[in-house]
């Protein structure tokens, strides 16, 4: 029962993690699907895998031949389900990651121009109102 129970429990979090990618593609601005793909390839594949591995629980499934504990559906669950999810996951973090370093380091440059650029409108501002009091001042003198 235990078993099971952990079996259901790594299925809800695979599904969970797959599902969440796979909404968030439609937010996400394209750029930043670099490894997207395939990370919920790799998901999708450790998800099959899980609901694989659940079935294993179930002797009266094993009439069948991908479903239940016969050495089709062990092929099936580890290796194409988990060793070929994970390898999937792996490219997909190896692709992603750059991308999102690199995106870091973008915005931190961002940020310090667009800091140094409202310094230098505050002191074209200053400027621009020491022009505007020396004007005044010549009008009223004249």
């Amino acid at each position: 029962m235990f078993e099971i129970a952990i079996d259901i429990f790594r299925f809800i979090i695979a599904g969970a993690i797959f599902f969440f990618l796979r909404g968030m593609r439609e937010k996400e601005d394209f750029r930043f699907r670099k490894g997207w793909i395939f990370a919920m390839i790799g998901f999708g594949l450790i998800l099959f895998g899980s609901i694989l591995d659940i079935t294993d629980n179930f002797p009266e499934l094993n009439q069948y031949v991908i479903i239940g504990t016969t050495k089709y559906e062990e092929f099936l669950e580890q290796v194409i389900g988990y060793t070929c999810g994970f390898i999937f996951v792996a490219i997909g973090l190896f692709k992603w990651i750059p991308t999102i370093v690199a995106l870091r380091k973008e915005e931190v440059l961002l940020k310090k121009s667009h800091e140094e650029l409202r310094i230098k409108i505050e002191d074209l501002r200053a400027e621009l109102n020491e022009l505007y009091r020396t004007i005044e001042h010549t009008k009223s003198m004249t």
